[in-house]
């Protein structure tokens, strides 16, 4: 990984196959095994206390003992790990800042649905007489959160999928819903 840094946690491991001489397939063993690389030099001594077994063959032998196997199925280098960690991290941040533009959502509707809503609405009191009206004040209302600086999405609601969320739901069709509902299509659509 040129050029990028590789975290700590990580670096431990390419110190330690590079201190100890050990390959790919040993550290990713030693790794599954939940050794600590940096308590590799006590049993690396196998020239001083010779009934011990050399480190690779030691991590080898455990890992048969362990797992009943040879080795792991795939072995992915620490270098590679490194690298697929930044790129999931990369990939959080963009999913974020995609999410983070838009902060709300504007439920609008069409003007052949206007009175369907008006009949199934819980809070029938709450909306306009009409159509025309209605887009006035949600025209005024989307220019006072650009005023405030607020990025926000207009969201086409249909008033039939509204009616089938909320009946899901066990919940009115009022003001608080018909929002969640909105919020709820902006989550599932920047998700």
């Amino acid at each position: 990984m040129k050029g990028k840094k590789i975290p700590h946690d990580l670096q431990v491991w390419i110190d330690a196959r590079k201190r100890f001489r050990l390959s790919h397939a040993q550290i990713q063993m030693a790794r599954e095994l939940g050794m600590n690389p940096r308590k590799f030099g006590g049993l690396a001594n196998h020239d001083q206390e010779p009934w011990k077994s050399p480190l690779p063959q030691f991590i080898e032998q455990l890992y048969r003992d362990r797992f009943g196997k040879e080795r792991p199925e795939h072995i992915v280098s620490i270098e590679e790990k490194a690298q697929q960690a930044a790129a999931r991290k990369a990939e959080r941040r963009k999913a974020k800042a995609a999410h983070a533009e838009f902060k709300a959502g504007v439920a609008w509707y069409k003007a052949d649905q206007w009175d369907r809503l008006c009949e199934i609405a819980a809070d029938k009191d709450a909306l306009e007489e009409t159509y025309s009206e209605w887009v006035k004040v949600a025209e005024n209302g989307c220019a006072e959160l650009s005023k405030a600086g607020v990025a926000f999405e207009k969201v086409v609601v249909d008033v039939d999928e509204l009616e089938a969320w909320c009946r899901e739901r066990g919940v009115p069709v009022d003001g608080a819903n018909r929002s969640h509902f909105v919020s709820e299509f902006l989550r599932l659509k920047y998700r």
